[in-house]
């Protein structure tokens, strides 16, 4: 899990995020060592965000629907896929023209969540020497 807009808030986490999220996507999908395969999910939206344990053990995490909605579309999204949020989608919109939108009913939730399936960036063919 990676969050974004914590500590230090910037307009850009929704981009920030999705940049990271299909370098992550590229990187472990055309990973010639491995056969590990990978899907991401992004929301955007408020949370609690800081530090979570007692006197011995602490952890610096985010907690709250927008993390719960971000974990579900991971866990929906295929191999090499990326699935957004409705409010993710809204701010990044005019840099997926083609993305595909789809209704989930995810755990936790009583309503479909609208979700945007959105291209990794194309992944270059690696050569190999015979």
């Amino acid at each position: 899990m990676a969050f974004f807009g914590a500590p230090v808030q910037r307009e850009d986490h929704p981009q920030r995020a999705l940049a990271t999220a299909r370098e992550i996507v590229r990187e472990v999908m055309t990973g010639a060592e491995t056969s590990l395969r990978v899907g991401a999910g992004i929301s955007t939206g408020e949370a609690f965000v800081g530090n979570v344990g007692g006197t011995d053990v602490t952890d610096y995490t985010v907690l709250g629907d927008t993390v719960n909605v971000a974990a579900r579309l991971q866990g929906e999204a295929a191999a090499g896929e990326i699935l957004i949020s409705q409010e993710t989608y809204s701010q990044v919109a005019s840099e997926f023209p083609s993305a595909t939108r789809r209704e989930l009913l995810l755990k936790g939730k009583s309503e479909p969540v609208v979700a945007w399936q959105v291209e990794a960036k194309p992944v270059p063919t690696r050569r190999t020497s015979d």
